[in-house]
């Protein structure tokens, strides 16, 4: 599949599936899928038989590629949604922390006269404004939200650790 941005600008998600992105003087943000999706999405590839992780390429030309993390807002509603549904338990999470170095796509590109960054960090404003929302809305209850606090700025197990611990206080 093919994602072209000439010009302009493009904003999406990073799905498990081969796809090439170009991007000519213009903007292209993604974000990653959560631990939660990415660990059902291995597990889907594994039942299908399929050994190697989808491969994507960014070609960035006069431009910027930006591949972001998702919010810690984010990251707690799917995990705890997935363990409601019985989709993921703790213990299928406790066991995906030990392959921390496989990831749900490849990433692989060529940048010109660009910028190219992966696996951004959500800025301080966006983590706040994200548990900011699903709090007023009720969706993440102040003892969640207080510990999911302590993990804006902070990144991979640090942060990963900070999802569980919140799960578990809202539990």
């Amino acid at each position: 599949m093919f994602q072209v941005c000439i010009m302009g600008g493009h904003e999406g998600r990073i799905r498990p599936e081969r796809k090439f992105y170009f991007t000519l003087m213009g903007a292209c943000e993604m974000t990653r899928q959560t631990v939660a999706r990415q660990i059902l999405a291995r597990r889907q590839q594994e039942k299908e038989g399929v050994e190697r992780v989808p491969r994507q390429f960014f070609i960035t030309l006069m431009g910027a590629t930006e591949i972001k993390c998702p919010t810690l807002a984010e990251e707690f509603l799917d995990l705890r949604q997935m363990i409601g549904s019985g989709a993921l338990s703790i213990e299928d999470w406790d066991r995906a922390m030990v392959d921390l170095g496989k990831t749900d796509v490849s990433v692989a590109a060529f940048t010109l006269m660009a910028g190219f960054s992966e696996n951004e960090l959500p800025s301080e404003e966006e983590e706040i404004e994200g548990l900011a929302v699903q709090r007023h809305l009720g969706n993440i209850s102040d003892s969640a939200g207080n510990v999911l606090q302590f993990g804006i700025g902070r990144r991979d197990a640090e942060r990963r650790a900070t999802i569980r611990r919140a799960v578990l206080a809202e539990a």
